[in-house]
C-alpha cells in the first residue's frame, strides 16, 4: 500500500506535443469548479509595466483570486509561450497566495499543467504547485493539508498533475509554494490550474477534464487517463428487487442470462465439487503464500456459506523445508471458466490481516496469464485505514509475445471496515471496459487493453505480510465468508 505522502503527491503524466484538433475544443467541466486559473486568458491578469503579475483572477465565478506573496520578486507573465497560449513563470522566489475555497471536509480534485525549461532546471526536490493549508501549523503532506508536490529537479515537457481526495477542507492555498511559509518555491512554468469541491462521477467525465486541458495546451492524453476511481462515499444505494439480476442493474437494461454453471447459493453442506476444485498440492497447482499453506480441509460449506479458513497450526516437515510454516489457508477456484458478464458476490471478509480475495485467473499457459482482481481485502491490519482499503487490480503476466508484467489497479476508501459486515461486490466484464462496483454502485472504471481471456472464479486467503502486516495469532482462526457467487452474461 502507498505511504500517505506519496498518496499526496501528484501524478504526474509525460506528455508528447500533439496536432490542433480540427474539432471545437472541449469545453472546461464547471460542475463544482471552484478555482479557475487560466494563464491563457489575459485579461484575467492584473499585472505591472513589467509583465510581473499581481493579481491572478479566478475565472470560476466565485471570486477566489490569487495575490503575488513577495512583491519584491513576483512570478511573471509570459505571452504565447505554450500552444500560443500565455503562461505564468515562477522564478522559485515568490507564488501567490489565496483564501479558503471550503471549511468543511468534503472531496477535492485538482488538475494542473505545467512545464520546466532547460534554463529553469537545476533546483531542489519536492517543489509545490498547488498547496492547501486548513491547519497552518501541521506539515502538508499530513491531512487535512494537503500539496501537489514534484520531485523533478530538471526540466519536464508540459505535464498534467492530477490530486483527488476525500474528507478535506480546501485552503487557504498557495500556487507555486506553500500556502504557509517560504519554502520548495516553485521554479518553472504555470499554465493552468483547475480545482473542484468535488470528485469525478465517472471515467467519462475525468476524461472530458484531461480532453479540455489536451486540446488546449497541446498535450497528450495519456493512457493512464483510461482508469477512474470512486473518491469518497457510495452515495444512494440501488434497492435489490430482482435477486435473479444484478444488484446494480435492476432495470435489467444488460438483458442478462444466469450462466448457472458458474453460479453457486452455496446452500447445501458440502461444496459442489463438480463446480469447483480445492488447491491441495496436486500437480503444479498453488501451494498457497508463504508460510501459509493451502489445504483442503481449510474450505468448507455451512450456514449458507462457503467457509476459507485462515488457521495456525504445525505443518508437515516437507513443506516446512519449502518455506511453508505455522499457518494454512484455502483457495477455492472453479473449474471452467467464464468470460465477459457481471461476476457478483456477497461476502464478509475475515476479521484478521489474512487476505480475504475475489478474483479471476487464468495462470495455466506459459503465453496467456491474465489475473482480475476483484478485490484483495485485509480485514484487519495495524493501519485502520487499510482495515478500510477495497483493493483491484488487474494483471497482464505474459502473452505470446511478451512475459513484461503489466498491473493496473488503484484502491478505494470504503467509510467502514470492510471485515465488519457482507456487502455485495460486483464486476463487469466487457470487451472494452472493466467496472468494480460495490453494494450495486461504480466504484471503479477502466479501458480493457490486455484481458480478452476465459479465466477461473477465485476464492482464497492469503499470507500477505509484506502489504497487510503479519496476522496476530490472536485473530485466528478467522473465516472469509461468501453467500453466494452469481454470473451472468449479456443476452446477445
Amino acid at each position: 500500500m502507498p505511504m500517505l505522502k506519496e498518496c499526496l503527491l501528484a501524478v504526474l503524466f509525460s506528455v508528447a506535443l500533439a496536432s490542433n484538433a480540427a474539432q471545437a475544443p472541449t469545453p472546461v467541466p464547471t460542475t463544482g469548479l471552484v478555482l479557475w486559473l487560466d494563464a491563457a486568458d489575459s485579461s484575467a491578469m492584473t499585472l505591472d509595466a513589467q509583465n510581473r503579475l499581481q493579481r491572478w483572477s479566478d475565472k470560476s465565478g466565485k471570486a477566489n483570486d490569487a495575490t503575488v506573496a513577495d512583491t519584491t520578486s513576483p512570478p511573471k507573465w509570459i505571452g504565447n509561450s505554450l500552444n500560443g497560449h500565455g503562461v505564468v513563470r515562477f522564478d522559485g522566489n515568490s507564488g501567490l497566495l489565496g483564501q479558503a475555497l471550503r471549511t468543511a471536509k468534503g472531496s477535492v480534485t485538482v488538475l494542473i499543467v505545467s512545464r520546466r525549461l532547460p534554463d529553469q532546471a537545476g533546483v531542489d526536490p519536492w517543489q509545490r504547485l498547488f498547496s492547501s493549508r486548513p491547519q497552518a501549523a501541521s506539515n502538508d503532506n499530513v491531512l487535512p493539508n494537503f500539496a501537489v508536490s514534484l520531485a523533478q529537479t530538471g526540466e519536464y515537457e508540459p505535464t498534467v498533475s492530477v490530486l483527488e481526495l476525500h474528507d478535506v477542507p480546501i485552503g487557504p492555498y498557495g500556487v507555486g509554494r506553500n500556502a504557509v511559509g517560504h519554502s520548495e518555491n516553485f521554479r518553472g512554468d504555470i499554465a493552468e490550474v483547475l480545482v473542484y469541491d468535488r470528485p469525478f462521477a465517472s471515467l467519462a467525465e475525468r476524461q472530458r477534464a484531461f480532453q479540455y486541458l489536451a486540446d488546449k495546451w497541446s498535450v497528450a492524453i495519456p493512457t493512464h487517463a483510461d482508469t477512474w476511481t470512486r473518491v469518497g462515499p457510495l452515495g444512494t444505494l440501488p434497492t435489490r428487487i430482482n435477486a435473479q439480476l444484478p444488484l446494480s442493474d435492476q432495470a435489467n437494461a444488460g438483458q442478462w442470462v444466469l450462466n448457472t454453471t458458474l453460479s453457486d447459493e452455496f446452500d447445501g453442506t458440502t461444496l459442489d465439487r463438480t463446480r469447483w476444485h480445492v488447491n491441495n498440492a496436486v500437480g503444479n497447482e498453488s501451494l498457497g503464500r508463504k508460510p501459509a499453506l493451502f489445504t483442503e480441509r481449510n474450505a468448507s460449506v455451512g450456514n449458507g456459506n462457503l467457509n476459507i479458513v485462515f488457521r495456525k497450526e504445525t505443518l508437515p516437515q516437507k513443506y516446512v523445508e519449502l518455506g511453508f510454516k505455522d499457518y494454512t489457508s484455502a483457495m477455492v477456484r472453479t473449474l471452467e471458466r467464464g468470460f465477459y458478464g457481471y461476476y457478483e458476490a456477497r461476502a464478509k471478509p475475515m476479521n484478521s490481516a489474512a487476505s480475504s480475495a475475489f478474483w479471476l485467473a487464468w495462470t495455466g499457459m506459459t503465453d496467456n496469464a491474465t489475473e482480475i482482481d476483484i478485490f484483495e481485502i485485509g480485514g484487519k491490519t495495524k493501519n485502520a485505514l487499510s482495515d478500510r482499503a477495497y483493493n483491484m487490480n488487474a494483471h497482464l503476466w505474459a502473452t505470446p509475445h511478451s512475459t513484461e508484467h503489466i498491473a493496473n489497479g488503484s484502491t478505494w476508501t470504503s467509510p467502514w471496515r470492510l471485515a465488519g459486515d457482507f456487502h455485495v461486490y460486483g464486476f463487469d466484464w466487457q470487451p472494452d471496459t472493466l467496472r468494480w462496483y460495490v453494494d450495486g454502485v461504480l466504484v471503479r472504471e477502466s479501458k480493457n487493453h490486455y484481458f480478452f481471456f476465459p479465466m477461473q472464479i477465485v476464492f482464497d486467503s492469503e499470507a500477505m505480510w509484506k502489504w497487510f502486516g503479519v496476522v496476530d495469532d490472536a485473530d485466528l482462526p478467522s473465516t472469509f465468508e461468501v453467500d453466494y457467487i452469481r454470473m451472468w452474461q449479456r443476452n446477445p
